[in-house]
């Protein structure tokens, strides 16, 4: 046999799929489907409030708010992974975003909600979604090794595209007869079913899984702060952070001027949950696409660069569109075409990553970049939009500045690997 032959023979080894592996990755795409599937229900309801309350104009204020929460949150969060094992830090994370959800059932169902509730509730919602997906792709990282996450982590996301899809589908089809608090029970009740597949997972990385059990089940000691000075002083760390503001610089561009079409245009609650459903139902059925075929293929043969660099050679494509003819149906499109990217090739390329760095780093900064640097970028972003329609800039400026967040992503995206291999060499 040739030394080419045994690499091949070596590489088809690493990369085998065992019986066990498709088994916990069903049940982590199921897991998936409810997270999502509970976010979606409500994002409908968050994007209506949104736009009714003033579209872009109040967004800066809006993500400031959550950004704010976020800060607040995260030394709770730390200190609970510090001080618990996952087996009970992730069900006191979901059961309390479960309990809020129906807290809020009544204050989101006024058709004229006072302007502080629609805040509270908006700002609710922004944060229950960064900290329930956050958790689950820290477990993920925590379940897998890298070469598991090639193979697994693209079908295991169609589990949440489905949710993502099933969730809008629900809040457009049944909004009129169960109205919005409804919405937010069913929520709270995919929440409880995403609970039961941590323990599912749990036993089975307890009993098959590849990483050492008995570690990944202690504490991980460290104070609340360990996350935050990680993403500072790590330079895989603080390449993803960087990555991470400058695709909020393009989804929060496309965003806000999805919210003004959606003002400007639309008169009703339920005419403009149903756009924002209809955007988000499109862009998952496109997401499916890259989570099956694409991003598995280019994840296994090529590496997590490749997926990386698609999706920004996209974005520089479709912003350069909405940049030389702007109007309403290219801009849905670009948004379309860019969260499809995001979640289809960049998160399971860049989730992958994560497979290759320490514990710590996984759950404490990795959290912090998913939730207060995410909503950070938000807030820079949109009142840097606000400062720009100030001094007579328009959509083609803020198209110019989102492509420019695109070829600086490429850049970005070569460092985070780069370094993340240097993790996995130190292992």
């Amino acid at each position: 046999m040739t030394q080419l032959q045994q690499a091949q023979d070596s590489e088809s080894a690493i990369y085998a799929v065992t019986a066990r592996d498709l088994q916990a990755a069903l049940i982590a795409a199921v897991y998936f489907f409810f997270v999502l599937g509970s976010y979606y229900l409500v994002r409908p309801v968050r994007e209506q409030l949104g736009a009714a309350a003033g579209g872009s104009d109040v967004l800066p204020w809006l993500w400031t708010g959550t950004f704010i929460a976020t800060l607040v949150l995260t030394p709770f969060y730390g200190g609970i992974v510090a001080r618990y094992p996952r087996r009970i830090f992730m069900p006191i994370a979901y059961t309390f975003f479960a309990m809020g959800m129906i807290a809020f059932s009544s204050v989101a169902s006024s058709e004229h909600p006072s302007a502080w509730s629609a805040i509270a509730f908006y700002i609710w919602v922004s944060v229950f979604n960064l900290f329930v997906v956050a958790v689950f792709w820290s477990f993920m990282a925590d379940l897998f090794t890298d070469a598991q996450a090639r193979r697994l982590f693209g079908p295991i996301g169609v589990g949440g595209t489905l949710g993502a899809i099933a969730g809008p589908t629900v809040a457009k089809t049944l909004v009129a007869d169960i109205g919005i608090s409804g919405l937010l029970w069913l929520s709270s009740g995919a929440l409880v079913a995403a609970l039961l597949c941590v323990f599912l997972l749990s036993h089975w990385a307890k009993h098959h899984g590849r990483r050492d059990a008995n570690v990944a089940e202690q504490a991980m000691g460290g104070g609340w702060w360990a996350g935050v000075k990680s993403v500072w002083n790590d330079p895989f760390m603080r390449a993803m952070a960087i990555l991470m503001l400058l695709a909020d610089v393009i989804g929060t561009m496309l965003y806000a001027l999805n919210s003004d079409i959606a003002r400007d245009t639309m008169t009703t609650a339920i005419a403009r949950t149903e756009y924002f459903a209809g955007i988000d139902q499109s862009a998952n059925l496109l997401q499916i696409v890259y989570q099956l075929i694409v991003a598995p293929l280019l994840l296994v043969r090529f590496g997590p660069l490749a997926a990386m660099l698609l999706h920004c050679a996209l974005n520089v494509v479709v912003l350069s569109m909405v940049g030389f003819m702007p109007g309403a149906e290219i801009t849905m499109v670009a948004m379309i075409v860019s969260r499809a990217g995001a979640y289809g090739l960049l998160q399971p390329a860049r989730e992958g990553l994560y497979t290759r760095v320490p514990r710590e780093l996984r759950y404490k900064a990795k959290a912090f970049i998913d939730t207060a640097i995410w909503r950070a970028g938000d807030v820079v972003t949109s009142f840097g939009m606000n400062g720009l329609r100030a001094i007579g800039l328009g959509v083609p400026a803020f198209a110019a500045m989102a492509v420019l967040a695109s070829a600086a992503s490429a850049l970005f995206s070569w460092r985070a690997v780069r370094h993340a291999d240097a993790h996995r060499s130190e292992e």
